[in-house]
């Protein structure tokens, strides 16, 4: 019996199985052949090109790069603080290669979303708008922060081959004309289903912040005056005249909870004023499908409270801290406040003091407790911490995952930021200082904070107004060093700001490990030879 079925098994192989037997579909793997097919593959496919945004700061990368280099932040990064890095560092590469990745998938969204998919000609409109806003995104941080790395319009096919640098003009140009087209594909508004998926507002905002960087000013005075023209956005204005009512207006747009305050309640995320931000969320994983945390729905949070929150209050590595010899000068003193402030209610909302709470909800643990000098990482030699971005302070009595998944989006473009933009470059197109139209967009950022309105710009008053409005938001070093490249402030001037400023300086180096994957063919940016 033993030899009959090995026999019959022998038989079975050697007559009844051929090649066809092997070739059998594992149902749980995916390929690329089976997978650009069908209109929830591209659903899919779009939410990963919104996710290296969001990688390019978890971790603590663009972070810990951005708040060292701000000149309104103390890190303890002193090496970074003093502009110490080359071609080698980390952080850079790391940031260099999350925003070549979202290059890499919005082009293989772009080839693959051929007329052959079958999706309802409005989705595939606004969703090659998505692609063409992301890949513009990319490529616009890609142009001011490494000014010539290569410029690629389609998935490489063959690793072996490097590419060669593209000047940063070239990659401008190429930005304007993916916004451009995005503003003409993507709606004004989504569902609220949907918010984090880019808009027109957003494409027409980028477009201008891209031309403000090559300082044309004209080109960047109309099109950000087309986003205020749009009549969607607003900013978050105080709802009384209570000071917490001015300092909870402006703080809002950096905590991910609604803040209450005498019956009003200031909105957090995705209000009136948020042009577009990097969606966050504490959960680890929010199911296959979901888009209500879009970019990062399979990447937790953001690690802004891990690696910057305080260690005695969050478990964060407490690396941060704010400038306190210097910037709170700069705050106004205001003779006759609403709120009767002395100062600047925005001071309030950057810094935290010892004795300040930590928490205004009567249900969290650290209702009671305020914030202590002992707090800070004593070798920064601050006795002042950041509040925004940090406030209420995540806790693990608030949520089981935090500190490591903060759910606080980061906002990359307020329309506070559009008011201040489309003023500079209304006067600096002009040469009138008191251009009406630049006033009028100008003393709104100023309104909300309570602070009198004036009657004349100046360069002072708008690179006062934007240190004030935009601290800590990783856009001063970068305002400094294009000021610097178009004239508008001096070597000297802007060494002022960060003594060990060099022309270099005002790009970061392109990664070694880049250049050398790259077989000769792309170079080092000349400034960091």
């Amino acid at each position: 019996m033993r030899y009959t079925i090995i026999f019959l098994l022998t038989a079975f192989f050697l007559v009844g199985c051929s090649e066809d037997f092997l070739e059998v579909t594992n149902p749980n793997s995916l390929s690329e052949s089976s997978f650009y097919q069908t209109e929830a593959d591209f659903e899919d496919l779009i939410i990963t090109c919104y996710m290296p945004m969001g990688h390019a700061q978890t971790s603590g990368r663009m972070h810990k790069l951005m708040f060292a280099q701000d000149d309104r932040i103390l890190h303890e990064q002193v090496g970074i603080s003093a502009l110490q890095y080359d071609p080698t560092n980390g952080d850079i590469s790391n940031i260099y290669a999350a925003l070549m990745r979202g290059v890499f998938r919005t082009n293989t969204f772009l080839k693959q979303f051929t007329e052959d998919i079958r999706i309802s000609e409005e989705r595939r409109q606004t969703m090659l708008g998505e692609a063409h806003f992301l890949r513009g995104m990319y490529y616009h941080y890609l142009a001011i922060w490494f000014e010539m790395p290569p410029l690629l319009t389609e998935p490489p096919e063959d690793p072996r081959v490097g590419y060669e640098n593209a000047s940063q003009e070239e990659i401008f140009e190429f930005v304007r004309q993916e916004f451009e087209l995005a503003a003409d594909l993507l709606p004004e508004v989504w569902p609220g289903s949907e918010l984090g998926r880019a808009t027109r507002g957003a494409a027409l905002s980028f477009l201008g912040r891209n031309y403000l960087y090559q300082a044309k000013f004209a080109e960047a005075a109309s099109t950000l005056k087309e986003v205020i023209d749009l009549n969607l956005y607003s900013l978050n204005m105080p709802q009384g005249t209570d000071s917490l009512d001015y300092i909870y207006a402006y703080l809002s747009n950096f905590t991910p909870i609604d803040m209450p305050h005498n019956g009003n309640v200031y909105r957090s995320e995705f209000n009136s004023e948020s042009i577009y931000e990097i969606n966050y969320s504490s959960a680890h994983n929010e199911g296959a499908r979901s888009s209500q945390f879009l970019p990062l729905r399979r990447s937790t949070g953001s690690h802004m409270t891990w690696f910057h929150g305080y260690s005695a209050i969050t478990g964060g590595f407490g690396n941060i801290a704010a400038e306190d010899k210097i910037f709170p000068d700069e705050f106004e003193r205001p003779d006759d406040h609403p709120a009767g402030l002395t100062r600047d209610p925005r001071y309030y909302a950057f810094y935290i003091e010892p004795g300040d709470p930590l928490d205004f909800r009567p249900d969290n643990p650290l209702f009671n407790e305020v914030f202590e000098v002992g707090d800070l990482n004593s070798s920064m030699g601050s006795s002042k911490g950041v509040r925004k971005h940090l406030y209420p302070f995540h806790t693990t009595f608030v949520d089981p995952n935090a500190p490591f998944l903060d759910p606080n989006n980061w906002r990359l473009l307020r329309y506070a930021d559009v008011l201040l933009m489309y003023a500079e470059a209304q006067v600096r197109a002009t040469g009138n200082f008191g251009d009406a139209n630049a006033l009028a967009a100008f003393n709104q950022v100023r309104e909300r904070a309570g602070m009198e309105a004036l009657n004349v710009l100046s360069r002072e008053a708008i690179i006062h107004e934007r240190d004030i409005e935009l601290a800590g938001e990783h856009i001063r070093f970068w305002d400094l060093t294009r000021w610097y490249k178009d004239g508008w402030m001096t070597l000297e001037d802007v060494q002022q700001f960060k003594s060990n400023f060099q022309p270099r300086h005002v790009c970061l180096p392109l990664p070694l490990g880049e250049i050398n994957r790259h077989y000769g063919v792309m170079q080092q940016n000349p400034k960091w030879l």
